[in-house]
């Protein structure tokens, strides 16, 4: 069966993020392991890619915590200044959207906070994609197969119709399991002869 939608990953994917780029240790003297512990601890991300706090307020928590461990530090500025921030496009995997774009639908496919709309636009891919698959929209996140029965209903495709690349080899697992074809992602040329095996290009 012929695939009529690609779904993309963000981070990891589409979007290069790290939090090494902007600088954020050298600037606060907060070490960058503790950033991303109080950032992406399950305890802490979770509760916003679930949508039930907002980004801010995730970002709040996660100031406050660095806060208490850092007193002598300015750490709710290196929070605002990491909310500054939006990453970076893969300008390589940008172009792989617009030609699957050309011949199938696509679709952002993301465990992402409410801050993806922002982020988006900020990047200049808020009107890239035909359709985008937030879990925080949703309040079901990837591998929960949940997630993956709203984004081809969403999509209007069936499973074997869908392609989805993501960094993460479990994220795949679960789209294959449902009938999806899949990729993990390690790099441009990779993908692009993963689409080509698969005949979306």
């Amino acid at each position: 069966m012929a695939i009529k939608c690609v779904f993309f990953d963000f981070d990891g994917v589409l979007r290069h993020w790290d939090f090494g780029m902007y600088g954020i240790e050298e600037k606060f003297g907060i070490p960058l392991e503790a950033i991303h512990e109080e950032c992406f601890s399950d305890a802490s991300v979770n509760p916003a890619v679930l949508g039930e706090i907002t980004d801010p307020e995730w970002r709040a928590g996660v100031a406050a915590r660095l806060v208490k461990r850092f007193p002598d530090k300015d750490a709710k500025g290196a929070v605002k200044y990491w909310d500054s921030t939006t990453g970076e496009i893969v300008p390589e995997v940008l172009a792989l959207v617009n030609e699957c774009k050309a011949v199938a639908k696509v679709a952002l496919f993301t465990n992402a906070t409410t801050k993806l709309n922002q982020d988006m636009k900020a990047l200049g891919i808020d009107n890239l994609f035909d359709y985008v698959v937030n879990a925080s929209e949703i309040g079901a996140k990837k591998p929960e197969p949940e997630i993956y029965h709203h984004a081809v209903k969403l999509a209007g495709v069936d499973p074997e119709e869908a392609f989805f690349v993501d960094d993460r080899e479990h994220m795949i697992a679960t789209a294959v399991q449902l009938g999806w074809s899949g990729h993990v992602f390690e790099n441009a040329a990779g993908l692009r002869t993963a689409l080509v095996d698969a005949g979306v290009l």
